[in-house]
């Protein structure tokens, strides 16, 4: 993971404390936010006590503009342990021209918590 900006401490991560992650279209990585900053730009970072969170109204402007924003992501604590998810993980995605939440991959189910999220490159894998 890199800091934004590693000698100010406003930018450090407090593991103790929830982050935001949400997908960087910009920057094609994931961004870390925590006390409303972005702290930290990372291509996998895993997670645990999972929050998937969309905001409505951001989905409902990226409906009316047809213009992605940032309306939707995971919140969790930070786990830097590397994770093996094995047999009952699924792929989690969202698309806010098809649904109104993140939903399972396979079976189009939404999905509002989950125990433990690996996020990669271009995936996030979950598990309950």
């Amino acid at each position: 993971m890199t800091e934004r900006n590693p000698g100010n401490k406003k930018y450090k991560i407090d593991y103790s404390k929830k982050v935001f992650v949400y997908k960087n279209l910009h920057k094609d990585c994931w961004s870390v936010k925590q006390n409303g900053l972005v702290k930290a730009h990372t291509d996998k970072i895993n997670l645990w006590d999972c929050a998937f969170q969309v905001n409505a109204k951001g989905r409902q402007k990226v409906l009316d503009e047809q213009r992605k924003n940032v309306h939707a992501g995971i919140k969790g604590y930070i786990d830097e342990l590397d994770l093996d998810l094995g047999d009952g993980a699924v792929e989690v995605t969202y698309n806010p021209y098809k649904y109104d939440s993140f939903v399972d991959k396979a079976t189009k189910a939404p999905v509002y918590s989950m125990e433990v999220a690996k996020l990669t490159h271009n995936k996030v894998i979950a598990y309950e």
